[in-house]
């Protein structure tokens, strides 16, 4: 491993441990609270959370026309310090503003809006709530970007994770002790949003000291506005389901959907920290044509994410019937064809990133649109016949899609960064494993644990280890390498 594989892997396993750490700690801690949410709470419940969030999400993206990309690429196009708190600065008051707007004009038109847009979900309380929480998460968009930009993201992972810990204790009093229902899960969204409003403001105004332009304003906005497309598009496969789901479908559907969707979403937990490493971390190496660091550390990524991947494919069945209420037994069948989906949505970051580097938004943002239209359509054809089955096969084939036009635009750049198509098998792999799982959900269809099926699940997991190890994904010596490392820098700190 040569010393700048070292020092960039060293960044990137920091900063997407830190982020993973708290992440998947609330993910954890989700988990775990998962028997006492679904027994206080409906499916019914359940969908409209997941309906909140929804809304929630698809303003913080319409408020972000590309900006925090913008702000990310020309971060790094300067080395004057003044330049980049501008830039910050700017991309912090855009926000701000942006999401103010959909607030106020929320408060006079939402109501016969939301009349028109859903079949069972009013604006008031539910979709007001919503907007003011989109408003109050805006400053710590451009906080984490600072925190990722200045490689200080184990401070924000901190302040992150207390945050969203105090959100789930909340939230549990407020279903378990006041039985407030969806609403108690709700409002427990807000008090990490409050607390990281504060932390944020605090500390980028130490940064910029106040100073943003219009002028910036407006030049990060057009550099950034050919990526909008995919942003929204991404967010039309992510949320997309919840919402037509309710149209075509009930609100139960919505809540199994929502359920399968967060147990599909496990290996995300470090596929969102890695997301918010790589660009800084192959902007630099690609600046000075480091392809060997790069091939390496994609190499990691993809292997780490297969395992993972497979993993919460295997045995998601089983997770299921240990922890979650009955009434949810549903989703069981939904888990894996949103695996694939999560999966190859996962390695779009790295040609994604490559289309990033050579300011190639407007490419990424066609392939998003494909897509997001695919998906839409195949939505209407089979959710009415199949419910929320029907949109999580869409889901996964439309990622799927995304993932080929992405991929092969960059076939050239990726096949000389990586020298050989060895990473085809941990696709070929899973997709295999993908259609053996679905097998066993129709042979072994009772909802109960069977030893013979969890033998045979734990057999497939152990060839996928050595299949990886063979194809060379995955090297003994980097292992062994990184193993002493980890602990040469265990005794440092020891010994300190």
């Amino acid at each position: 491993m040569s010393s700048s594989t070292k020092k960039f892997a060293t960044i990137l396993f920091k900063g997407t441990i830190a982020s993973t750490i708290v992440t998947s700690t609330t993910q954890i801690i989700g988990i775990i609270l998962l028997p006492v949410f679904t027994y206080y709470l409906t499916p019914e419940d359940y969908g409209i959370v997941s309906i909140m969030s929804m809304i929630v999400l698809i303003f913080s993206h319409l408020t972000n026309p590309g900006i925090l990309t913008a702000t990310n690429r020309l971060y790094h196009n300067t080395k004057d310090i003044n330049e980049q708190k501008l830039l910050i600065g700017s991309a912090n008051v855009f926000f701000i503003t942006a999401s103010l707007i959909p607030l106020v004009l929320g408060v006079i038109f939402g109501p016969k809006l939301f009349s028109w847009i859903f079949n069972d979900f009013p604006f008031y309380p539910y979709g007001f709530l919503a907007l003011l929480l989109n408003f109050l998460r805006q400053p710590s968009r451009s906080w984490i970007t600072l925190m990722n930009l200045k490689y200080k993201f184990h401070q924000a992972s901190i302040y992150n994770g207390i945050s969203l810990i105090i959100g789930v204790l909340i939230s549990v009093i407020l279903v378990v002790v006041f039985e407030m229902g969806a609403m108690g899960k709700i409002l427990g969204m807000f008090p990490s949003a409050i607390i990281l409003l504060i932390i944020s403001l605090i500390t980028i105004y130490k940064f910029t000291g106040g100073i943003w332009s219009i002028q910036n304003i407006k030049k990060q906005f057009l550099f950034g506005l050919p990526i909008i497309g995919a942003l929204w598009s991404t967010q039309i496969l992510e949320l997309g389901g919840a919402y037509l789901l309710e149209r075509l479908s009930d609100m139960k559907s919505v809540g199994l959907f929502a359920l399968a969707m967060s147990l599909a979403q496990l290996p995300l937990v470090l596929i969102h920290g890695f997301k918010q490493m790589w660009n800084p971390v192959l902007y630099d190496n690609m600046n000075n044509n480091n392809y060997e660091t790069i091939r390496k550390l994609i190499n990691y990524f993809v292997g780490i994410i297969t395992v993972l991947n497979i993993g919460v494919l295997l045995f998601s069945k089983e997770a299921i019937l240990i922890i979650v209420n009955e009434r949810y037994y549903g989703a069981i069948p939904i888990v894996g064809f949103l695996i694939l989906g999560v999966y190859f949505n996962g390695l779009i970051t790295i040609s994604n990133s490559i289309l990033s580097y050579k300011n190639k938004f407007s490419a990424i943002s066609k392939f998003a649109l494909v897509g997001s239209g695919l998906f839409v359509f195949l939505c209407f054809f089979l959710i009415p016949n199949n419910g929320p089955i029907g949109a999580a096969i869409s889901f996964g084939i439309s990622y799927f899609t995304f993932f080929i036009l992405s991929v092969w635009s960059q076939k050239n750049t990726i096949f000389n960064i990586i020298k050989n198509w060895n990473l085809l098998i941990p696709i070929f792999l899973i997709i295999f494993i993908a259609i053996t799982n679905y097998s066993f959900s129709i042979y072994f269809h009772e909802n109960k644990l069977n030893f013979i099926e969890l033998l045979l699940k734990s057999i497939i997991l152990i060839i996928s280890f050595l299949i990886l190890f063979r194809s060379k994904v995955f090297l003994f010596e980097d292992i062994v390498i990184g193993y002493n490392f980890l602990i040469q820098k265990f005794k440092n700190k020891i010994n300190k």
